[in-house]
């Protein structure tokens, strides 16, 4: 009788007769818990950037370059999809050849999200706030540091920060090797993928909110020459030039990446001492990329503090989202993001 009433006061008389109350509960239970079967925490902000890109490129004028934005964007959201369904559930398909093919896309995903930003950026905005950055010094600082470092234009010193601004692609190479393929896939590979996609993705969006062309093209006419370069800095003009995105300055991201690298050495190195001398390293060079940032002309100090503001709000939100996304999916029964079993 007991059981007959519970299951009675489950039910309510609907027009079509009696109706599982509980139904709608389960269908979004389940719905969820198919959604974090297949996606993890760092394809959702992926794939949310490419959304939001995407809004952005459609408020945008009409042209043909916007058409083609649009276009391509759609159609890395849908290959992002169609990849995390496939290294997710086809499970009919060895897990090593998953996971390879899923570490090898988000390195791709990356990597052409920032190339895209060439044409993404001007055609989402075509003015420029080199005025208004310039202020912000002003009123911060009370000059211009990028300008007041032209005292130090001479070769030997120009070349030691002209390798180190170099050697950013290095750093970005190296760190995502040691997280990604090298490091046992766990809690550590989680943090660095998320913390990763959280500062590409909210930098190369201030880079929409906020245009500027930097120092070296805007106050170009307030320096009184050129830098004194010798073969480093050729190598970063030369790159600059063919595959920069050109109004790509706040936040800097070349102070934002290397440091969220250096502090996720850190925090690693709290439960595995062997990284703790990695992390001084990843440090010095993040030190000498910052400074190299305003010495070579390519940012303003705002951009700096924009981007040491977000790589440390990154190292403080990451943590918090992965456990977090840890009890979800022990809660749901789902495996950790990187198990592809």
């Amino acid at each position: 009788m007991q059981e007959r009433l519970t299951t009675d006061c489950d039910k309510a008389a609907g027009s079509r007769g009696l109706v599982d109350v509980e139904r709608p509960g389960a269908l979004l239970r389940d719905a969820l818990r198919g959604l974090v079967a297949v996606f993890a925490l760092q394809d959702a902000i992926l794939i949310g950037y490419l959304v939001v890109t995407t809004v952005c490129l459609l408020g945008a004028p009409p042209s043909e370059v916007q058409a083609q934005c649009v276009h391509r964007n759609l159609a890395a959201i849908a290959a992002l999809v169609s990849l995390c369904v496939f290294v997710r559930r086809a499970t009919f398909v060895p897990s090593l050849l998953r996971s390879v093919v899923y570490r090898l896309s988000l390195v791709g995903t990356f990597l052409l999200n920032y190339l895209s930003l060439r044409t993404i950026l001007p055609t989402v905005r075509s003015d420029s706030l080199d005025a208004e950055l310039l202020q912000l010094d002003l009123l911060l600082f009370r000059f211009e540091p990028a300008l007041w470092m032209e005292r130090f234009n001479t070769r030997p010193i120009v070349e030691w920060f002209s390798f180190f601004y170099f050697s950013y692609f290095f750093i970005c190479f190296t760190s995502m090797v040691l997280a990604v393929w090298v490091a046992r896939p766990g809690r550590g590979t989680t943090e660095y993928a998320v913390g990763t996609s959280i500062v590409y993705c909210v930098g190369q969006l201030g880079y929409m909110a906020v245009p500027a062309y930097g120092p070296i093209q805007a106050l170009s006419h307030l320096y009184q020459g050129p830098l004194d370069g010798g073969f480093f800095w050729g190598c970063v003009s030369s790159i600059v030039q063919a595959g920069g995105a050109m109004k790509d300055v706040f936040p800097s991201l070349h102070t934002a990446a290397p440091l969220w690298f250096a502090l996720y050495t850190f925090h690693r190195a709290r439960t595995d001492r062997r990284l703790f001398w990695l992390a001084v390293v990843a440090a010095f060079f993040s030190f000498n990329i910052i400074i190299s940032t305003m010495l070579l002309r390519w940012h303003y100090a705002v951009d700096v503090v924009a981007g040491v503001a977000l790589a440390t709000g990154a190292a403080w939100l990451t943590p918090r989202l992965v456990r977090w996304e840890e009890g979800v999916r022990a809660r749901m029964d789902q495996p950790q993001p990187w198990s592809f079993r």
